[in-house]
């Protein structure tokens, strides 16, 4: 239905954002990637390289790299690395996400696609109409971002997506998919996420509260929470492979850096 196409459009951007990003990392293909010195497939960009005041819960000390992964609850890590994250440092995870440049940008593009179909009509065009839709998806993200922050403390869950550190890509996409449902614990241990379920309902429903009457019942709610969530498996099958894009992207100009530095034609003049 047309009336519940802007639900989509969310993911839509994210698709368009990253097939942006891979057309760039085709294009350095021949400039050497960062290794990550572990062989997982997922494992972050250069941890090696990672300042010694880098907090533990950073995705990446490279900021355009660490601002996407905030924004799409990726921990920049394998499984294997795991580490419980605190109240506090909870609370910090969160709010870059929230105020990620890239929950903007995706809300300004979420908008400009809704508002090119003009969905819903009853929201006009203009730019009060821009103004509303842009609204609808940056609140509903933060009503979402806000009862998951809540859940994950009440229940001792951490939704932050891992990489599973595997071979093979099928692997890889059935870990990704399974993880859509599930969180860890303190212990590094998985259960049903009820935080990550529970935000999920709750922001489809409690954005039923500002939809035109062509959106605004229970069953449009519930037909937002399914595509919510199925948009979240599919979402968690990008950040399983995020990382092989990125670090050709965000880290070329470190490398290229590195390699002019005046240390290393010192090394090599010593050879």
């Amino acid at each position: 239905m047309k009336s519940h196409s802007f639900a989509t459009a969310a993911p839509v951007v994210v698709g368009t954002v990253i097939a942006l990003v891979a057309a760039e990392s085709t294009v350095c293909a021949q400039t050497p990637a960062p290794s990550a010195g572990t062989g997982d497939p997922s494992a972050p960009a250069n941890p090696a390289a990672q300042p010694v005041n880098l907090p533990y819960y950073s995705p990446s000390p490279n900021r355009a790299e660490s601002s996407l992964f905030y924004f799409l609850m990726m921990s920049g890590r394998t499984q294997a690395d795991f580490q419980p994250l605190t109240a506090a440092d909870k609370a910090k995870v969160y709010a870059k996400g929230l105020f990620s440049p890239f929950h903007f940008l995706t809300a300004a593009a979420s908008a400009g696609i809704t508002q090119w179909e003009d969905v819903p009509a009853s929201w006009g065009q203009g730019a009060e109409g821009f103004g509303r839709r842009f609204g609808n998806y940056f609140v509903k993200q933060t009503v979402q971002r806000t009862l998951r922050l809540g859940g994950e403390e009440l229940l001792q869950e951490d939704n932050r997506y891992f990489g599973s550190g595997e071979h093979g890509v099928g692997r890889r996409i059935v870990y990704a998919v399974k993880m859509s449902i599930l969180a860890r614990t303190d212990d590094g241990s998985t259960r049903i996420s009820l935080s990550e379920i529970g935000s999920t309902a709750g922001a489809a429903f409690i954005s039923r509260l500002w939809q035109p009457s062509t959106n605004s019942s229970a069953g449009d709610g519930a037909m937002s929470f399914g595509i919510s969530m199925a948009t979240n498996a599919g979402v968690n099958v990008l950040r399983e492979f995020l990382p092989n894009v990125t670090r050709h992207v965000f880290w070329r100009h470190q490398e290229s850096q590195a390699f002019d530095a005046p240390e290393h034609h010192d090394q090599v003049a010593s050879h």
